[in-house]
């Protein structure tokens, strides 16, 4: 395991090619407002003469390494260290997805799939356009309540965090027609983009050469008490390969195997059984992010998206083969690297921030309780890299 703080765009140059296994990543989503005119202007840049092209804006938060999704040099370079067939999962923004994408494909790879982490615990961030309209025309707003909010910004020992931390706001109303009407639906899902290189020849030649190019259906499928597939007749039985809709045996398996995994992840079960079909996951705890940080009261998580550690590690496994190396170029605070640990695979991770890799630094070593080989502002990364698993 390897633990590197710097800047991804240089780091990665150091890497062998075709060394990686699969990717795992949780990259800056890039939420910050662009014109068409910067948009048009990217595209082009891209396409033609500059790769590392990158509009100028603020970022989520304010966070300058928020401002924009990795360019296509940076997945150039992810490119060139992942095997040939091996699989990317890269987590996007909703409404930046669209942006990811492009920019990986324009470095090669193949678009395979989106995977959608469905939770409820989203907050709203929309405009209020009653209160604005009242604000412009000086009308007074009546307080009828008062209401209270997790997940709130605030600022301790001059820094500013986030997390689980009680916010209250006056719930006021106005009298304009416009009162009702904002400018934002609450999120619910995050898109992770599956991506794949291109493999050499055949699936299974590559996999054979290479030992990367499938997903791991047997060891993600959804456990179940059902007994699955469905009798001989019917439309819908059909084999693959086969030239017609009925009359064949069960295609389905025992309960002892569990359901094929889908598309989509689920953060709460319901009582519904037809949900019961998907892998579920809730965001990460106050207590999750900040356990291994708990020894010292100046080191608590303040990166504002951290994954939780189960998601993470069911999506290493469902694209890494046994004993694979995951890289991660946007560590953040190490979710990715506990959860490659705990699935016993050997992992790579890059983070440019040094506040972040700290932290990271710090619950990766909790969670798998040995030393790690790093890579930071004060000390320079081993000669010999340590081999967690071998």
């Amino acid at each position: 395991m390897k633990l590197i703080n710097g800047d991804s765009m240089e780091v990665l140059k150091d890497l062998p090619s075709e060394s990686i296994d699969s990717v795992v990543t949780d990259p800056p989503y890039g939420l910050s407002q662009i014109s068409t005119k910067q948009f048009n202007e990217c595209m082009i840049k891209w396409c033609t003469d500059d790769r590392s092209y990158m509009p100028k804006s603020k970022g989520f938060m304010g966070k300058s390494w928020d401002s924009f999704v990795p360019p296509p040099s940076l997945w150039d370079e992810v490119y060139r260290v992942l095997k040939p067939g091996g699989h990317a999962l890269i987590f996007a923004g909703s409404r930046t997805q669209d942006l990811m994408g492009l920019s990986l494909r324009l470095a090669g790879f193949e678009m395979r799939d989106v995977i959608q982490w469905i939770y409820g615990e989203g907050f709203p961030k929309s405009l209020n356009i009653g209160k604005a309209i009242d604000k412009i025309q000086g009308n007074e707003r009546k307080v009828i309540g008062k209401d209270k909010n997790f997940g709130a910004t605030k600022k301790e020992k001059g820094k500013t965090t986030y997390g689980d931390y009680e916010g209250s706001w006056n719930i006021t109303k106005g009298e304009s027609q416009w009162e009702g009407w904002g400018t934002a639906l609450k999120p619910a899902y995050e898109p992770a983009l599956l991506v794949r290189k291109p493999v050499q020849g055949s699936i299974a030649q590559n996999v054979l050469d290479h030992g990367v190019g499938g997903i791991n259906i047997d060891g993600c499928r959804i456990e179940t008490n059902e007994i699955l597939g469905r009798l001989k007749g019917g439309f819908g039985n059909a084999m693959v390969g086969a030239n017609n809709y009925s009359n064949f045996n069960s295609i389905g398996i025992t309960k002892e195997g569990g359901r094929f995994p889908s598309n989509v992840i689920l953060n709460e079960e319901t009582e519904n059984t037809e949900w019961k079909r998907f892998f579920y996951c809730a965001k990460a705890s106050r207590e999750e992010r900040e356990e291994g940080l708990n020894g010292n009261q100046d080191r608590i998580n303040i990166h504002p998206t951290v994954k939780p550690i189960d998601l993470m590690r069911y999506l290493c496994r469902l694209i890494t083969p046994p004993n694979g190396t995951i890289l991660e170029p946007f560590m953040g605070s190490g979710s990715t690297g506990i959860a490659a640990v705990k699935e016993g695979f050997n992992f790579i991770g890059i983070e440019r921030e040094e506040e972040y890799f700290e932290i990271a630094k710090a619950r990766i070593e909790y969670w798998s309780n040995i030393d790690l080989t790093y890579d930071s502002n004060e000390e320079k990364i081993k000669d010999e890299q340590l081999n967690l698993f071998g």
